[in-house]
């Protein structure tokens, strides 16, 4: 009979101590997920209805010139206001009027044929529609010019910059700003077409004047509803 021998293996011993710390960190409780390195900004607060105004006010309160909705220019003059540096062209007058009553049509010619009355709309129209588009101040308004102010603008204008008929017949109006400017910036102050005031007088001469109407100091008195196809007008913006 054969005796079959089996050896006896030796089992190694499991250490008890990593045992122990795997079952503590299988039951520990999870870490909290850290936070995201860069959490979303916060959108920042619209400006209020006082900070816009607040800055657009500021804004028409400096020394400077102004492009308002029609890119009409405001330039500013040192007396305190300022005064579009062109006539009022047909293209502005039907934007705000919504008509034409021009004789010598052209979007870049002057508005003529326009009666006082017209004109002093035209300013109060612009007002409001710049005012509830937010772009003009409260305080601030269109109208047109005092007879004082037209005289302190007009300044160093000179003849040589003036559409008028004193070096012979013109037969009609020309493009605004088609000949120099004076020392304040604007164009045709004198010529081109007389400008309506805040009375229904017209200054600064036309087209169509000669002689002794193109003098700085001739008033050419107006009736308030009629129209005349070498008058039209410019605008002055002031605070109240």
């Amino acid at each position: 009979m054969t005796l079959l021998r089996i050896s006896a293996v030796k089992r190694t011993k499991l250490p008890v101590a990593p045992l122990a710390l795997l079952l503590q960190a299988d039951n520990a409780p999870a870490k909290p997920a850290e936070k995201a390195a860069t959490e979303p900004k916060k959108e920042a607060a619209e400006p209020s209805k006082e900070d816009t105004e607040a800055k657009l006010l500021a804004m028409f309160q400096k020394e400077e010139p102004i492009t308002n909705t029609l890119n009409m220019v405001m330039v500013w003059v040192p007396k305190g206001y300022r005064v579009s540096r062109y006539e009022v062209t047909q293209r502005d007058f039907e934007e705000v009027m919504k008509s034409n009553p021009s004789k010598f049509k052209g979007d870049s010619r002057p508005v003529e044929n326009v009666t006082w009355e017209e004109s002093a709309e035209f300013c109060k129209k612009l007002t409001a529609k710049e005012q509830a588009a937010g772009k003009l101040p409260k305080t601030f308004y269109y109208a047109l010019p005092s007879e004082d102010q037209w005289e302190y603008y007009v300044d160093d204008a000179a003849l040589k910059d003036a559409i008028t008929s004193h070096l012979g017949d013109r037969r009609n109006t020309e493009s605004v700003g088609g000949l120099g400017p004076n020392k304040f910036g604007l164009h045709d102050v004198r010529g081109n077409v007389w400008e309506w005031c805040s009375t229904p007088v017209a200054r600064g001469g036309s087209w169509r004047t000669f002689e002794d109407y193109l003098a700085i100091s001739f008033r050419y008195a107006g009736a308030a509803g009629t129209r005349y196809d070498d008058i039209g007008f410019r605008c002055v913006l002031m605070e109240q």
